[in-house]
């Protein structure tokens, strides 16, 4: 069976990793202000691109992932899948840091080429592919229910961050090392104060 060749990335790296990885299809994810990233001046109008606009968090709020995000991320995978009937496809995904949203679309991404059944598979190739992600357990969970998953999409994961307790807080704290260090770093990622595990799990 033919496949998609995935990477995932964040604005800390896309001015080398689209020029690099030369995609066919792109999917962007970003906050509601933040400007498209200069990097996209690397891909060339012929790709199929999509750029979505949303905060990462999982609960219901304002500007939280909704199920019409997840829908069109869906279809630009299925136009993706499609596209390999012609020719190779190259699927760049990326949200800020590359840690959270990009990963649980990558995570679909995976999971709808081997089938909801195959999850288990499906995360061990996204943990394969990515550097210690956490994905965003509210895009998983409409995604699953729009693939017909049952609840599939969501086992491997919720075992993951249970073995995994600590490495979100570490992920925001090594950004935030990164930051105090690199003011140029926090710009480019669009970093603020709401960067915290309370802004992505409290109502």
């Amino acid at each position: 069976m033919k496949r998609l060749t995935i990477r995932v990335g964040g604005l800390h790296t896309i001015d080398a990793d689209l020029p690099a990885f030369k995609p066919t299809h792109l999917i962007g994810i970003l906050d509601p202000t933040m400007p498209e990233p200069g990097g996209y001046r690397h891909v060339g109008p012929d790709i199929d691109r999509i750029l979505l606009r949303y905060l990462d968090r999982e609960v219901e709020r304002e500007h939280s992932p909704r199920p019409e995000h997840v829908e069109t991320k869906l279809a630009a995978i299925e136009r993706a899948m499609a596209a390999l009937d012609k020719a190779p496809v190259k699927l760049f995904i990326h949200c800020h840091a590359g840690a959270s949203r990009s990963t649980a679309t990558a995570y679909l991404a995976l999971a709808r080429q081997l089938g909801p059944a195959e999850a288990e598979a499906a995360f061990a190739e996204l943990l394969r592919i990515t550097n210690k992600p956490w994905p965003n357990r509210r895009i998983v969970e409409f995604g699953d229910a729009l693939l017909g998953g049952g609840g599939r999409l969501l086992k491997p994961l919720d075992a993951y961050r249970e073995a995994n307790r600590n490495r979100l807080p570490a992920l925001l704290r090594l950004h935030r090392i990164r930051a105090i260090r690199d003011p140029g770093y926090a710009e480019r990622l669009g970093m603020k104060k709401s960067w915290t595990v309370e802004e992505r799990t409290k109502k």
